[in-house]
């Protein structure tokens, strides 16, 4: 009699699926950093150039048409600090970090300068003024401090973090293997005889259930993927199953199977 040889590899869909859940964990970890870089900031500057706009346009309604440029010409549309390396807006004890290049930290800009404008309506000066720089017309409801920026680094480093860790499995699960050489079972990366099984649990396996069975070897529970490995399309001629039935073949002790509860007191 020839000796059995059964392998089992890696199906496609599992690397899809392994592949899916990797873009979307690295596709987080890049959205929160680039909030903690570059979104929060943006973000900033839009918020507290309107909350400018609207202070300015009460301003406005009280001051001199005369004075009004001169008063604010040179002067930067923002009060801006330098903390922790990197500009903010202040705004009594709160700080919200704010782009390198944001322009409202230079000067007030001409749509703020036009006393008339915006006396009349600073929210139309607002509409021109966003209009121009390509902000929002509606700013979000609250400016981002530090620690809400810090937060998104941390976030995007624990979804880095969850993306490479999948990654890790994604490599492992390629590199083995499924099989049965003669009575030698090779299974989530261990190697054993079909001798060495003491029972085999079936109670989740086949294409209805998850595709998973135990093997208990010498005292451990050894995973036994079918879903994973070889997997169970007929077209294919099932792999796990085929793998599956051969170690059966071979093997003499203790199986447990699902058992289809009785209905009405009576067998199925």
């Amino acid at each position: 009699m020839s000796e059995v040889k059964i392998e089992c590899r890696p199906t496609g869909d599992t690397f899809v699926r392994f592949g899916v859940v990797m873009a979307a964990l690295f596709g987080f970890a890049v959205y929160f950093f680039y909030d903690g870089h570059t979104g929060y900031r943006q973000k900033n500057e839009v918020i507290c150039s309107f909350k400018a706009f609207a202070e300015l346009g009460q301003r406005a309604t009280r001051s001199d048409a005369e004075l009004w440029a001169a008063e604010l010409a040179g002067k930067p549309l923002l009060q801006v600090e330098t903390r922790e390396g990197e500009p903010v807006a202040v705004e009594g004890d709160k700080c919200y970090p704010l782009p390198v290049d944001c322009a409202a930290a230079r000067s007030c800009p001409p749509e703020v300068l036009d006393h008339a404008a915006m006396s009349r309506s600073w929210s139309d000066c607002w509409a021109a003024y966003s209009k121009r720089m390509r902000f929002p017309i509606k700013p979000g409801e609250h400016a981002y401090d530090m620690a809400a920026i810090r937060e998104q680094w941390i976030a995007g480093g624990v979804f880095m973090l969850l993306g490479v860790v999948l990654q890790y499995f994604t490599l492992r699960t390629a590199g083995r293997v499924l099989a049965l050489q003669g009575d030698m079972v090779t299974a989530a990366g261990q190697q054993f005889s079909v001798a060495d099984i003491r029972s085999i649990d079936l109670r989740q396996w086949g294409p209805g259930f998850k595709g998973v069975a135990y093997f208990l070897v010498k005292g451990r529970r050894v995973c036994v993927d079918g879903m994973t490995y070889g997997g169970f399309n007929k077209a294919k001629g099932e792999p796990a199953e085929a793998f599956m039935q051969a170690v059966l073949a071979q093997y003499k002790g203790e199986i447990i199977e699902y058992e289809i509860p009785e209905k009405n007191g009576q067998a199925g």
